[in-house]
């Protein structure tokens, strides 16, 4: 089965059968953009966990959280990294996600990585359907920013604009 190309609304329409919504673009923090696009390819800086301003999941995978709490994280990125893809260029520009990069804060004996960045996957393919299928790292950190449970960034290319 064949999906159309990406559209907000579409997008959208398809997150919400998920009982999930794109929040509002969250403005970087410190002194980088939280897209750049160069040629046809877009980069979306690094995206944790944040509902409305304030992270929704902090901790460390294995010690003060669990595997499903890592996926609902991952989750949360990939929406906060959607809205700055629709902030920058729109969501109808996005022609193909290339790389997603999870970032796991674990402990020290922890390896379901894996299974947290898939939050982020299943988020990305429901999305773009086939278009959203990507190559992908999940790696364990000891910590990250904010105390952040996960972080995630993407590399996505675009179609031409206008």
């Amino acid at each position: 089965m064949t999906q159309p190309p990406a559209t907000s609304t579409g997008v959208r329409a398809r997150l919400a059968e998920l009982d999930l919504a794109l929040p509002a673009a969250h403005p970087p923090a410190y002194s980088y953009d939280a897209v750049t696009v160069w040629g046809d390819i877009a980069f979306v800086s690094g995206q944790i966990p944040r509902r409305d301003g304030e992270i929704s999941h902090r901790g460390v995978l294995g010690v003060s959280r669990r595997p499903e709490e890592a996926f609902e994280a991952a989750q949360v990125c990939a929406l906060n990294a959607l809205a700055q893809l629709d902030d920058a260029v729109g969501l109808d520009r996005v022609a193909r996600v290339l790389k997603l990069m999870v970032f796991v804060a674990s402990g020290p004996d922890v390896v379901e990585q894996p299974s947290a960045a898939e939050g982020a996957s299943q988020v990305l393919l429901t999305a773009f359907g086939s278009a959203g299928r990507h190559a992908r790292t999940a790696l364990g950190v000891p910590r990250l920013p904010a105390d952040a449970l996960v972080e995630i960034d993407l590399v996505v290319g675009l179609h031409p604009d206008g």
